[in-house]
């Protein structure tokens, strides 16, 4: 049987144990979560397998087996619970850099810094931590963005446990222009490790392609409407390779690497120079004008065949109005005959 201070975390009988009162069950916080190796146990090794731990389940914990008419205590085993830094988010909002990391145990601490280097009393930020609903700690910090443009600084945010240290960095890299229907590459701008993970995706939620890298072993996968565009030499130290890009491709493009112990994140606007925005405008400006222009004629073309109809008409009527007409002028015996027909 195993216990930690007076809840039974385990409790295996075996044979004949009616001498044993009590402790048929473990407590609820450990129900559903223990095991031994049963296979092992009647040799001599009653190994706890303990599942989904917490901080709660740090401690001192007591192993005794019980065989009539004696009770043996096999000593105290101390866990001690310690979760690393698995990840560290960082991310532009508005005008600050903002860094998070959770599930972390003991509680972390962050640190920030700049390249090039900046005086660490620009480096005001604002960090909060706090425990889960598991135990563990989050982490979140903030830090005002520096200087006027947020491309010459990258912005570095280190998060440290008892365990290990992992870093983040972001960078803005200057826009870049191209034309519709031409080509460009969008710099990555970090050093590329042996191993690695890399994720491209556009405007933050749509992904590009995702590359694998371990030693020698590459695996290159691209997503959906972008294999159309998507040169297969992609890679950190080329950048993202595009072809036969249209209108649609005008956005936000994100690079992510991520080691064992970094990430780096880089973000690049791609727009379309003026000369394809013009042309693109004078395509659309003909297409409307030829349209108006069509209309306009068959308007025309109707408005002349009504007038048309309606003289015809007017014309054909003559026989039922009367009208006068001067047919000849005759003077005789000095005076004047008018003929009127009708």
């Amino acid at each position: 049987m195993w216990y930690k201070k007076k809840a039974v975390v385990s409790c295996t009988r075996y044979g004949d144990t009616h001498f044993v009162i009590g402790h048929n069950s473990p407590a609820d916080m450990y129900r559903g979560r223990t095991d031994l190796y049963a296979d092992q146990v009647l040799q001599g090794n009653a190994t706890l397998l303990l599942r989904d731990i917490t901080p709660q389940d740090q401690g001192k914990y007591f192993c005794i087996t019980m065989t009539a008419p004696r009770t043996d205590e096999s000593g105290v085993i101390s866990l001690v619970i310690k979760a690393p830094v698995r990840e560290v988010h960082i991310e532009r909002l508005g005008d600050s850099v903002s860094c998070s990391a959770g599930g972390i145990y003991p509680a972390p601490a962050v640190s920030w810094s700049t390249e090039p280097p900046t005086d660490a009393q620009n480096l005001q930020n604002s960090t909060r931590t706090q425990i889960n609903l598991w135990g563990f700690y989050d982490i979140h910090s903030s830090l005002r963005l520096l200087g006027n443009n947020a491309e010459d600084l990258t912005y570095i945010c280190s998060v440290t446990s008892d365990m290990n240290k992992r870093t983040a960095f972001l960078k803005h890299q200057a826009p870049i222009q191209a034309s519709p229907s031409g080509d460009v590459v969008i710099p990555c701008g970090f050093p590329v490790p042996r191993s690695f993970n890399l994720t491209w995706s556009f405007n933050r939620l749509e992904p590009i392609l995702s590359l694998s890298v371990s030693g020698q072993k590459a695996v290159l996968s691209v997503r959906g409407r972008w294999a159309a565009h998507v040169l297969n030499r992609s890679s950190p130290s080329s950048g993202l390779q595009l072809h036969s890009l249209q209108l649609q491709h005008q956005g936000a493009y994100t690079c992510e690497l991520s080691t064992a112990d970094e990430t780096h994140v880089s973000h690049t606007n791609l727009t379309f120079t003026g000369d394809g925005e013009s042309s693109g405008q004078v395509f659309i400006y003909v297409v409307v004008i030829g349209m108006l222009s069509y209309f306009l004629l068959m308007s025309y073309g109707t408005l002349v065949f009504l007038l048309l109809k309606l003289r015809r008409q007017d014309r054909g009527g003559g026989g039922q109005e009367p009208s006068t007409e001067l047919q000849e002028l005759n003077q005789s015996n000095g005076g004047v005959e008018i003929n009127t027909a009708r």
